[in-house]
């Protein structure tokens, strides 16, 4: 215990980068956005009030039920995410890059920063054959760690402070179509 408390502290004095987000925080995207929505119907009863036109009421119908329906679910999430309380961490030391992801093994990672081979967007397979390109990086064992950008992290910046310490570490802004899906969590 006593070994880890001081990697622990080690790491946060050597950090070159440091991204944290928790799902609190997180929250308030959704809530805005569903704010957002709400605006938008708003908008439209002003536009109609001061401009002296009015839409048709087929598309009043949906377009307000459709706002409103957006909104609730963004409301959801919102919720959902105050409830479920977790934080999502990202630290580059110059040894080592460590992904820590709420509630998932499968895209939380520890590796080192010299056995990166490059950054890259890749095709990856799911159930129904090809997926949406997915970022990460590639390892020397040519292992495929996911970097999951849904907590608002920038995998550019993540990019830069790895390539500050290693600087052969190159990140392709294109799909590798290519390479066969090699999953380390797989």
């Amino acid at each position: 215990m006593g070994n880890h408390r001081q990697t622990k502290i080690s790491m946060k004095n050597n950090r070159i980068y440091h991204y944290k987000m928790n799902r609190k925080k997180r929250s308030t995207l959704f809530v805005r956005m569903g704010l957002a929505c709400l605006a938008y119907i708003a908008g439209l009863y002003v536009y109609e009030i001061y401009s002296g036109q009015v839409v048709s009421e087929n598309f009043r119908s949906i377009y307000i039920y459709s706002f409103s329906f957006c909104s609730l679910v963004l409301f959801y999430i919102a919720r959902w995410h105050l409830k479920n309380p977790a934080t999502y961490e990202a630290t580059i030391t110059p040894q080592r890059f460590v992904v820590r992801y709420p509630d998932s093994s499968q895209w939380s990672f520890d590796v080192s920063i010299s056995d990166i081979v490059r950054f890259e967007y890749r095709r990856l397979h799911s159930h129904t054959g090809r997926g949406i390109a997915e970022c990460g990086i590639v390892m020397k064992s040519g292992e495929f760690h996911e970097i999951v950008m849904n907590y608002g992290n920038s995998v550019n910046k993540m990019h830069a402070a790895i390539k500050g310490v290693n600087p052969g570490v190159t990140f392709f802004k294109k799909v590798n179509k290519r390479s066969p899906f090699q999953s380390s969590k797989n």
